[in-house]
């Protein structure tokens, strides 16, 4: 961060150029560029950078230190250019970098160039200054240095800074921070990327922590920005000629063809999600791997410890995760009191002595028996992962969206006798009319899929995946007291076993008239169908909400954001702690999670995590690739999403004046604060670069971003009516905005913290594998546990959520990694402060929530606080505090 100077008069170039502001929207000119046409090392630079130009000779000192005959490098003005030399000073600094090699005496050698932002050269590139050889011995891990960098006044103010790298490891640059003459502060180049070897990287180049549009950027640094950014780009690159590398930093869109395996057995194959109107799909990144050999249409696979390519930078250290390994059981839990014991817990379900393999989930830590509920079962809907598909009732009866010439009648056959029984002297009009009835319908969701989810396994899959047994369902709940939700009847509907066109076979669950009989431990057919529905929500969670909204819908918008968005740019960098590591993760997901499988080097085949542990299988996927038909990047702004189900009223640009259906609804309430909170931070962020709409309109890397998110990364929807035009400052902070909450807590609500309800699986099943008996049919223990998640899925699916509990080096909403040196804009830096003042404030009225015994939602009977949505962390292994972006 540059920092004014109050002590000197401004009398040289380097201190009149510190004071011209880097930011546009203020009154005082920006510093003029001086060009020298003398200095001829820039367009070697330029060359350097496209590959198409010849090399030029290294200096002596540079020569000496890399031990090399010639390399690229960018050179300083020479003697004779209208900048003389004569005004050499030294600036003292430190460097922070990350060294992965684990030995104690590494040999570090980088060249580091200083390039001025306000005098340029013959070609307009800013001149560079001379160079600085460091060499040092590092051990592995993170490393802070001093350093002392050659600079001329006569340049100016630098806005760059060049290093190349002669050892023979690569390193990751933090943070380069130089102290600048005559009180004049520092200057910080938030760098955070690697820097390999010469042979492989000419060069890297890294920007001070400016901030301006491509339109308002310094002369001098105006072509750096332009090459930077079609390195990242790509451009003129051909991953037939040449794949990429582990070093590379291309960013590129590719379509979702690279999940399944069929060169290792045909039942492997998968279709391509993308490109076409059967499947679409938003894009992943490019990894260039050849296609496979039985089908040209599908990318092939790497080994389980290969790593799979990402650009470079994405890559912060960590490992290639191997496929797990499945646990070696069979068959089901034969009683709560097996699965108690895995947890450490009598066979009460209370806490003894014994060690558990697994840590206790929250929803039994205080009592066990309360999950079985019909109140409990209800509120899961409003408050854990899902509570993102409750909608009020509109219209009674219910009614399917299905096509009739494909699918028949599917319209719901709930009827008012199936309800108004329970709903004291309410009838069902009134009901409706008054806000009291609500619905959690996963029906055409579901219905199209579920012949073939109910045909598995398939000849070639059996003992790799377990029987399913599914329903479509519609869940129809009564608002009791202007508080808490209960059940009124569940109904579960399958195909015409004739043929699909006939229409659904559907029957309706309703309470036993006994109550929550269950609390006596006695279970019925209404707790299989609750267990049923309850397997739909987690699927539908999984891969619409979580899979789809999220983790699919943001790959793109980093994708775009690094091909078009300068590092310069103050939208990059308002974003980009939103996309930490969310492309590793994604490339993960695709190979060990999403994936049909892989062969281990013992010929065992491994197939992908959720192809295992839920329902639909190898479904999955298409699943979300259908419901993304009906996807809209507008309507998942909280406000209106919320007044788009029903379940809010008002009007979605004042979210702090919307009132709730459901005053108790922890999802919403908690939401709507952080939604307000964040729309604020971006609201005043955007304010201090664009003064109106037309700045909006006329910065042409923002448009190019969004050109290439809406055409390039979700090219199947690209003409859907509801895009924003993005050419005004509302556009642009609505956009940034939902971005930012989907990213941050709408992530951390449909997808972190799933052991908490999860880990114990008759909770929320991920599989059912049993038919459902006649109603009033008497049900076991057993015969409960024997329809739900086999032994294995069950014990594989708890160990990974279990795992992912605790996110170590977790950054969260309102703190950066770069906290100290993101910005040298005092006025964004005080945003940031006020935003973080807002979370807190947020995360007091949570706690204030929390303790109110008259909002039974926000623990209910099983006493589990609701934090899902509290900003700042807590202490313990749990679910705490909202990570900035989709890292899980």
């Amino acid at each position: 961060m540059m920092r004014p100077c109050h002590s000197c008069q401004r009398r040289s170039p380097f201190c009149r150029s510190l004071h011209a502001p880097s930011f546009p929207g203020t009154s005082t000119a920006q510093p003029s560029t001086i060009r020298l046409t003398a200095s001829r090392a820039l367009p070697g630079l330029a060359a350097a950078h496209s590959g198409a130009a010849g090399k030029l000779p290294c200096t002596p000192s540079l020569a000496q230190a890399a031990g090399e005959k010639q390399c690229w490098v960018p050179m300083r003005a020479v003697a004779g250019s209208p900048v003389s030399c004569t005004s050499s000073i030294q600036l003292e600094g430190k460097l922070q970098l990350l060294c992965l090699v684990d030995s104690p005496n590494n040999n570090l050698r980088l060249s580091l160039q200083l390039v001025s932002a306000t005098v340029a050269g013959g070609d307009w590139r800013g001149v560079t200054g001379e160079e600085t050889v460091l060499n040092a011995i590092i051990g592995g891990g993170e490393t802070e240095m001093d350093t002392t960098i050659s600079w001329d006044e006569k340049l100016g103010a630098p806005g760059a800074v060049f290093v190349k790298n002669h050892s023979d490891f690569p390193v990751y640059l933090k943070l380069l921070s130089c102290s600048l003459p005559s009180a004049c502060g520092a200057v910080h180049f938030a760098c955070n990327g690697w820097v390999y070897p010469v042979g492989k990287h000419p060069y890297r180049l890294f920007f001070t922590n400016d901030a301006y549009v491509k339109e308002k950027t310094p002369s001098a640094l105006l072509k750096y920005r332009e090459d930077e950014l079609r390195l990242l780009r790509g451009d003129g690159r051909s991953t037939d000629e040449e794949p990429f590398q582990e070093w590379d930093r291309v960013y590129d869109y590719a379509l979702y063809n690279d999940l399944g395996n069929p060169d290792l057995r045909k039942d492997l194959a998968r279709p391509v999600l993308g490109g076409s109107q059967e499947y679409p799909h938003p894009r992943r990144i490019k990894t260039g791997r050849p296609p496979c050999k039985s089908d040209p249409r599908t990318e092939s696979r790497v080994h389980g410890d290969q790593q799979i390519y990402l650009p470079c930078d994405e890559r912060l250290g960590n490992p290639v995760v191997p496929a797990p390994f499945v646990p070696k059981v069979d068959g089901h839990f034969k009683s709560f009191a097996e699965i108690y014991s895995l947890l450490g817990l009598n066979e009460l379900g209370q806490h003894g002595q014994a060690k558990g393999k697994f840590p206790v989930p929250q929803v039994i830590s205080v009592n066990p028996t309360n999950w079985r509920t019909d109140e409990e079962f209800a509120r899961q809907m409003l408050s854990v992962s899902n509570p993102v598909c409750i909608k009020r009732v509109m219209e009674f009866p219910l009614t399917s969206k299905l096509d009739r010439c494909l699918y028949g009648d599917q319209d719901s056959k709930i009827t008012r006798d199936h309800i108004e029984k329970n709903m004291g002297a309410m009838t069902v009009e009134q009901a409706v009319k008054t806000g009291r009835l609500y619905v959690v319908d996963h029906h055409d969701f579901m219905m199209p899929f579920l012949k073939r989810i109910n045909e598995l396994p398939g000849e070639e899959e059996r003992g790799e995946i377990s029987p399913r047994k599914a329903y479509a369902a519609r869940i129809l709940l009564f608002l009791d007291d202007g508080l808490t939700l209960r059940p009124l009847a569940i109904e579960l509907s399958s195909p015409h076993p004739e043929d699909e066109k006939l229409g659904a076979v559907s029957t309706v669950y309703t309470p036993p008239d006994t109550g929550d009989g269950n609390m006596a431990g006695r279970l019925s057919t209404w707790d299989l169908a609750k267990a049923h529905a309850t397997v739909n929500d987690t699927c539908k969670n999984n891969f619409v909400y979580h899979w789809i909204n999220i983790h699919a819908n943001i790959e793109p918008l980093v994708i775009a954001t690094n091909r078009q968005l300068s590092v310069l740019h103050p939208i990059h960098k308002l974003l980009k702690p939103h996309f930490r590591k969310t492309l590793y993760i994604n490339t993960t997901a695709r190979q060990i999670i999403f994936s049909a499988g892989d062969q281990r080097e013992n010929g065992d085949i491994v197939r992908g995590i959720q192809e295992v542990t839920y329902l639909p299988s190898k479904y999955g996927l298409q699943m979300s690739s259908q419901a993304y038909r009906n996807w809209n990047f507008s309507d998942l702004a909280l406000p209106r999403d919320l007044i788009n189900r029903g379940m809010a009223k008002g009007d979605p640009r004042k979210p702090e004046k919307l009132e709730l259906l459901i005053k108790d609804y922890p999802f919403a309430v908690d939401g709507l604060d952080l939604w307000i909170a964040i729309k604020k931070w971006v609201t005043d962020y955007c304010a201090i670069y664009y003064t109106d709409d037309d700045a909006v309109a006329n910065d042409s890397e923002l448009q190019a971003w969004w050109r290439e998110v809406r055409h390039k990364g979700h090219g199947d929807l690209s003409e859907a009516p509801w895009w924003p035009s993005l050419d005004c400052l509302t556009d642009l902070e609505e956009t940034c905005t939902i971005i930012i909450w989907l990213a941050s807590a709408y992530h951390t609500t449909v997808g972190l913290g799933q052991f908490m309800y999860m880990g114990f699986m008759p909770n929320r099943p991920t599989i059912t594998s049993r038919p459902m008996p006649e109603a009033g049919a008497e049900v076991t223990e057993s015969d409960f546990l024997w329809s739900i998640t086999p032994r294995k899925e069950a014990l594989f699916h708890m160990a990974m959520t279990a795992q992912a509990m605790v996110l170590k080096g977790e950054v969260y909403l309102g703190q950066r990694q770069d906290m100290e040196s993101w910005t040298s804009d005092e006025r964004a830096a005080m945003a940031l402060a006020r935003y973080q003042s807002r979370l807190q404030a947020v995360a007091d009225n949570i706690e204030r929530r929390n303790s109110d015994p008259a909002l039974r939602n926000r623990a209910g009977l099983v006493q589990v606080p609701y934090t899902r949505l509290m900003p700042t962390t807590l202490p313990g292994p749990v679910s705490g505090g909202i990570p900035n972006s989709v890292t899980n």
